[in-house]
Order: C-alpha cells, then sequence, then structure tokens
C-alpha cells in the first residue's frame, strides 16, 4: 500500500475564509481517506503542531496531540493547466520522498473553468493512474464508483465543506462537525470522510492518524 503527503499549485479563485490551494487539497486528501488501496500520511498541521512542540510551546486546548507518524512513500503535487476555454487539465507529479525522483506524471483533463469539488477528484484521480502504471495500487472496490458527476455536488454542500475546513483549522470542533453533516450528500463522500476524521480527532485521535 503506498502512502502520500499532499502538495498543491493551482490556478482557481475562491471567495472566502480558506486558501484555495488549500481547498482543494483537503478535497483530495478527502478523497484518499475513502480508499483502501493507498493510505494518506498528514504532514501540513502535523509538521507546525510538532515543530511548535519541539519549541516547546504549549498545545491549545482543543487542538489534538501530535502522535507519532509514519514516513510516506510519495509526495503527490498537483498543478491546473488551462487548455482552451471549454478545457484544462491537471496534472499530477508523484515524487519518492526517499530518493527525491519524480516517480511519474500523468494529466487528467477536466472541463473548463472547474471547481474545488472536480480539482480534488481530478488529483485523486491522477494519484491512482500513476500508482497504476508503477504497479503499486492493490485492486479494491472504488468508493466513489456509485458517485455522479462532480458537477453534480450543490454549492450550498461544497459553502459548508469549506466552512468545516475553516472551523476545523482552528481546532473549532462543534462548528466543524456541524458543517461537514450540512454538506453530507449522495454525491459528496469527501464531506462523509470529513466529518469522521473531525469526529476522530475530537475523541481523542493524533494529528499522526489519517
Amino acid at each position: 500500500m503506498s502512502s502520500f503527503d499532499l502538495a498543491g499549485a493551482f490556478s482557481w479563485r475562491h471567495e472566502g475564509t480558506i486558501d484555495p490551494t488549500l481547498a482543494i487539497a483537503e478535497l483530495a486528501v478527502a478523497g484518499l481517506l475513502q480508499r483502501q488501496d493507498v493510505h494518506f500520511v498528514e504532514r501540513r498541521r502535523f509538521s507546525a503542531a510538532a515543530a511548535d512542540e519541539r519549541a516547546g510551546l504549549p498545545r491549545p486546548a482543543s487542538r489534538p496531540p501530535v502522535g507519532v507518524s509514519i514516513g510516506a512513500e510519495f509526495s503527490a503535487a498537483a498543478v491546473y493547466i488551462p487548455i482552451t476555454a471549454d478545457l484544462a487539465s491537471v496534472e499530477v507529479r508523484l515524487t519518492g520522498l526517499g530518493t527525491g525522483d519524480v516517480a511519474g506524471t500523468t494529466r487528467v483533463q477536466i472541463p473548463a473553468p472547474a471547481g474545488p469539488v472536480e480539482l480534488g477528484r481530478a488529483m485523486v484521480t491522477g494519484i491512482l493512474e500513476v500508482l497504476d502504471e508503477l504497479d503499486r495500487r492493490p485492486s479494491w472496490d472504488d468508493p466513489r464508483a456509485n458517485v455522479r458527476d462532480s458537477n453534480r455536488v450543490a454549492p450550498e454542500a461544497v459553502a459548508n465543506f469549506l466552512r468545516g475546513l475553516a472551523y476545523e483549522e482552528s481546532w473549532r470542533w462543534e462548528n466543524a462537525r456541524a458543517a461537514y453533516q450540512a454538506a453530507i450528500g449522495v454525491d459528496f463522500p469527501e464531506a462523509e470522510a470529513a466529518l469522521a476524521r473531525t469526529a476522530r480527532l475530537r475523541l481523542g485521535g493524533t494529528l499522526a492518524e489519517s
């Protein structure tokens, strides 16, 4: 089973309190958290919290403990590339963290302009395509096999997801829970994954887990 941390670089605009790159990366994280054939390794919040701990800074009362993280095999990065007025692609690159070498790249075509859900899902699709090329992905049922086109995710549901993420970033667990629950729908399993993560962290899980 391959393990990842994520980095993203996208040209995408969103009016709100969450940075668009962070929003897209976290939607990709939520997509990966649903899967049994890959393992996402938290690095962004874990690394910041671990640095605070090493510096002897007090832990905010609502922030989960750091814990002990397993090592990741790959880092995944993605870039949004406009092609025409109606077409774009997301280029996904996997880098081996042990060697620093690029393990593989692929491009996933999407409509343009695309929203954050579509971009996050394209990133997950690209990761899986590269793993298939590397023969590094076991065969499991796809949790999104019956999910309809990402364009059908209601804008209100996406807005609630982003609110949940903003609350989670400031460790406001009950607000995050309510927002993610409001986002859940048959076409938005990423919201269910984010809600499960929030519940785990609220009940004593560590930032090292995923």
